[in-house]
């Protein structure tokens, strides 16, 4: 027993050695700090600190569902990525009482859910809901079909000894992972940096900002070859779902029993993208039904945020982050001028009056797809007014 438990010794002091450095730099990139306490201190800190673990993992629909719980929010975004670049301001007067929760709810058992949720009085009423009506409500074929939040409500990584276990190993097989982001900007390895979710629940693109102010590029983020080459979400069978789109109408007349006010957002996509995509034939039959969807609901007097392209409004596809998610410049624009001119209406919806959405669109620093509204520095302010300076100096001389 003695030999065997100096032989061992080694192994055991190598395995704790080995759990407490990498729990320690777990803690270093501010992974392992649980969710509801992210979710406590970003509702009560008044400036922003983005939440984003690159290690662990987000536990999105968790991290979402314990945000809107605790806002209690009367405004209400809801639906997939395509709704994360609404933010607070553009819902002035009511900015202090909204959140988004895009992200949470990825298919109409989720919306259900959340109506459920509402009508048990588990959760806060909200006045107002915005709905991203993205083309995967009515896909017949989905993986998003199977990540449920109604069945599976996600563990808290954070709290899960598998999962500290397989980000140590991947913090050993990466060193880089080894030196914490200088900055101290959030929760999670993208947190820090200022790549994450706002206290609003909007996503700030840090990534997408910096490369933009390096040189004024815009990527289209390799959408049509994934069309082209039948990947995800372009899989094949690539066909509307009639069954769906009876479910997704159910669950608008619940919406309107419930006497909740709503806006139904049909998200852009790039004219780089959209103007090859429509040619495709499997995309291009499916558009058709999918546009049906947005006809049939106009007919109803519904209140629509039609489809449109950055170019059918006069702009360039650099208001876009990607070829599939307008930047919030955009999504402020649109929703102004749906509001404006009187295209939605409704009692809290005519109450929206756009100042703050106006003054920072007089902003120098405003990017084509950021407000630059929650710059992390005055340093990257500067850089946004320098190279659009001199992105302003080159096209007059181009011309």
């Amino acid at each position: 027993m003695k030999q065997f438990v100096l032989k061992s010794a080694p192994f055991i002091v190598f395995i704790m050695c080995y759990a407490l450095l990498g729990e320690y730099l777990l803690y270093q990139n501010k992974e392992s700090i649980l969710i509801e306490r992210v979710s406590d201190i970003q509702i009560r800190e008044q400036q922003d600190l983005y939440y984003g673990r690159e290690i662990l993992g987000n536990s999105l629909s968790n991290y979402k569902f314990q945000m809107f719980r605790k806002k209690k929010a009367d405004v209400l975004i809801l639906g997939q990525s395509v709704v994360l670049q609404f933010r607070d301001f553009m819902f002035s007067p009511f900015q202090n009482k909204y959140y988004n929760t895009g992200l949470m709810a990825r298919n109409v058992k989720d919306l259900n859910y959340v109506l459920d949720l509402i009508e048990r009085e588990e959760v806060h009423k909200p006045k107002l809901v915005l709905l991203g009506v993205d083309f995967s409500f009515f896909l017949r074929h989905t993986f998003l079909d199977d990540q449920e939040w109604v069945r599976n409500f996600p563990e808290d990584r954070a709290r899960s000894a598998k999962s500290h276990l397989k980000g140590m190993q991947r913090i050993f097989r990466n060193s880089h992972l080894f030196w914490p982001p200088k900055e101290q900007l959030g929760f999670g390895r993208a947190g820090m940096r200022g790549r994450g979710y706002r206290k609003d629940g909007s996503f700030r693109h840090a990534d997408v900002i910096t490369r933009y102010l390096q040189d004024s590029s815009y990527n289209d983020g390799h959408l049509l070859d994934r069309l082209y080459d039948r990947k995800s979400p372009f899989n094949e069978p690539f066909a509307f779902d009639l069954q769906k789109e009876f479910l997704f109408h159910q669950f608008l007349v619940r919406l309107q029993k419930a006497e909740i006010e709503f806006i139904l957002y049909f998200p852009p996509y790039s004219d780089a993208f959209f103007t090859q995509a429509i040619q495709d034939e499997s995309f291009g039959s499916f558009w058709k039904d999918y546009m049906k969807v947005q006809l049939n609901l106009k007919e109803r007097g519904l209140n629509l945020i039609e489809f449109i392209t950055p170019a059918q409004m006069g702009l360039t596809d650099h208001y876009m982050v990607d070829a599939e998610h307008a930047g919030e410049v955009l999504c402020a624009l649109q929703l102004r001028k749906a509001v404006k001119s009187g295209q939605i209406k409704g009692a809290y919806i005519d109450q929206l009056d756009f100042k703050q959405v106006d003054a920072l669109l007089e902003q120098k620093a405003a990017l084509p797809f950021s407000f630059m509204s929650d710059s992390i520095s005055k340093v990257q302010m500067e850089k946004a007014v320098k190279q659009l300076k001199k992105n302003q100096n080159k096209d007059r001389g181009d011309h």
